[in-house]
């Protein structure tokens, strides 16, 4: 039998934190949905053309259009398949935590360290897609409803007479989103990770009141890090 492994050398070999790992495989199409949030997230969605996509997926026209019909449905491809791998491992997350508010915590923490780690493709589907068409906004709808959903489930662990209404967790999503988009928008994606205490505060608050609020803000800059590599050792 084998030596036992260091806790650093299995870190080591965790999975990285990127919304596409197929691309080793150099399939052509995960190759174009890349690139295409890629290019977004730097040029800005308005400003991209299908050539631009090709060019930094080093793939053909011809292979383009096997794929999508144009660069809106590209676009809508990719935000799909990054959408859902980033909202699987939030609440994967989430629900391998014993309570609420250490769920809200891993969760926000694999957010977090995804806009830190990959923040051109974490621009193309915060801000960028607000520019891309409605088949990517009606996909963003629904990942905005599965998460509030999430979240609402706080109220499992509050009093009847004392849990805020469900429309709470519609507009602490919202809130998230605007705060994640303004960190983007200022270039500052590498120091996302900070602002985990201020939103764990921000919306524990609303659910269990300001003394657990900044219980939450204390254990966050513990538990952010154990967080995102307990995510990323058990998630694809």
């Amino acid at each position: 039998m084998s030596e036992p492994r260091s806790a650093a050398e299995k870190d080591e070999q965790l999975a990285p934190v990127v919304p596409f790992p197929g691309l080793r495989s150099r399939a052509p199409r995960e190759r174009l949905l890349e690139a295409v949030l890629l290019v977004s997230g730097e040029l800005g969605y308005e400003q991209v053309a299908v050539k631009h996509v090709i060019e930094r997926a080093r793939a053909s026209r011809a292979t383009f259009y096997k794929y999508f019909e144009d660069r809106e449905d590209c676009f809508a491809q990719a935000y799909g398949d990054a959408g859902e791998w980033l909202s699987r491992r939030m609440l994967g997350a989430a629900k391998r935590q014993d309570t609420w508010r250490e769920g809200l915590r891993a969760a926000l923490a694999e957010l977090l360290e995804f806009c830190a780690n990959q923040p051109a493709i974490a621009k193309a589907i915060f801000v960028e897609v607000h520019a891309a068409g409605e088949q990517a906004l009606a996909q963003r709808r629904d990942l905005m409803e599965r998460l509030s959903h999430a979240l609402d489930s706080a109220r499992r662990e509050i009093p009847t007479r004392q849990a805020p209404p469900p429309v709470t967790s519609t507009f602490m999503v919202g809130a998230i989103d605007t705060l994640v988009c303004a960190k983007l928008m200022d270039g500052d994606a590498a120091h996302a990770p900070e602002m985990l205490p201020g939103l764990l505060y921000f919306v524990v608050m609303q659910y269990f009141g300001e003394a657990a609020a900044w219980e939450e803000m204390t254990a966050a800059s513990v538990s952010t890090w154990q967080a995102r590599r307990g995510a990323a050792s058990q998630m694809p």
